[in-house]
């Protein structure tokens, strides 16, 4: 369902952009037009067929480009995209939007469901291979406050935990209530055991629209 409010604002604002002008054969000019109408030629509305969204403005969202996502996902993890000892980037370029410039020539910015399916299953097998390498590991770069071979959901440490992580993914700092549904996920995760966990709220951060949209 359209959302009315929202349509008469950028109608509003349409109007305003084009007073004086002509679109088709039907002069606008500001304060003739019903804000909440566009017509073009013969008298169409033009906001008929615009897209219907379930969030307001979420038609704003834009994806990280191809080599940002990686980039990033590099950055906060220390790893790249492997499967079967074959990196996963390249073969999924243009499935994230990326372009080969051989058959397509754009990058495509806009989130779908397709996109962010494959970008969770990335999430997924990436923070499976972060949590391996680390667990028991004498050096790690990411887990630097608990072995995430093991865990403990409410104490200290892992709370400490929860927070690096949480500054390392989205560099800020997590407000109060994302620390405790962090916890709370490592929580109902647990009976799987620690590194089922931790791998869990790892890939809830990485495939979040939060970390890959901007």
């Amino acid at each position: 369902m359209k959302h009315p409010a929202i349509r008469r604002a950028v109608a509003a604002g349409l109007l305003l952009a084009l007073a004086g002008c002509t679109i088709g054969d039907v002069s606008i000019e500001q304060g003739e037009a019903d804000p909440d109408e566009i017509t073009g030629a013969g008298g169409r509305d033009l906001t008929e067929y615009w897209p219907s969204i379930d969030i307001p403005l979420s038609q704003n969202t834009r994806m990280l480009n191809f080599e940002m996502m990686r980039n990033e996902v590099l950055r906060a993890t220390g790893r790249s995209w492997v499967l079967g000892d074959v990196d996963q980037w390249e073969q999924n370029r243009i499935a994230l939007g990326g372009a080969d410039y051989e058959t397509v020539f754009a990058e495509d910015l806009t989130p779908s469901q397709q996109r962010m399916v494959l970008w969770r299953r990335m999430a997924f097998q990436v923070c499976g291979d972060l949590i391996a390498a680390e667990s028991g590991s004498a050096t790690r770069t990411v887990f630097t406050v608990v072995d995430p071979g093991t865990l403990e959901p409410t104490a200290p440490a892992t709370l400490d935990q929860i927070r690096a992580l949480f500054r390392r993914f989205f560099l800020s700092d997590p407000e109060g209530e994302e620390v405790g549904d962090s916890q709370a996920l490592l929580q109902e995760l647990a009976p799987g055991g620690a590194a089922v966990a931790w791998r869990g709220l790892c890939a809830a951060y990485l495939g979040s629209m939060r970390f890959v949209t901007y």
